[in-house]
């Protein structure tokens, strides 16, 4: 019986070599997750932190934010994921969302080299905030 390691984030700011070939709009920096599982740019001036499950990113640091984007990714086990049915998946993701969605948005499929990806957005009201809020799920 194996025990399953609890994932623990760790902040590491690397410098890229000379010779890489990532670039980034003026005015941002860009954020890598899981060894290049998620990458994207983000405002070079928006505060980081660090949660137990997600990274977040806020325009300034709360609690006086007005915008928030946070990630957290899942690094599947090694195997035959070709046939694994992501539309249904993340149907029922959306479904039993517990933050209500509401205005869901389509399903989208892409084909990116090797790799399959879906992704939806969906609207809901923010508890916190008692505004609309957007999530992003792929």
């Amino acid at each position: 019986m194996s025990k399953r390691k609890k994932q623990e984030w760790l902040k590491e700011t690397l410098e890229l070599k000379e010779d890489h070939n990532w670039k980034s709009k003026p005015g941002t920096r860009i954020f890598v997750a899981g060894r290049g599982a998620v990458r994207f740019d983000v405002p070079q001036d928006w505060h980081f932190e660090p949660d137990t499950k997600s990274f977040r990113f806020t325009d300034k640091k709360p609690p006086d934010d007005d915008c928030c984007l946070e990630v957290s990714f899942n690094l599947l086990p090694p195997g035959n994921w070709g046939e694994f049915p992501l539309v249904p998946l993340l149907q029922k993701i959306v479904e039993d969302d517990t933050r209500n969605p509401i205005d869901p948005g389509d399903i989208i499929q892409l084909k990116r080299q090797t790799a399959r990806v879906v992704w939806t957005q969906f609207k809901f009201i923010d508890p916190p905030e008692q505004r609309e809020a957007y999530s992003r799920i792929c």
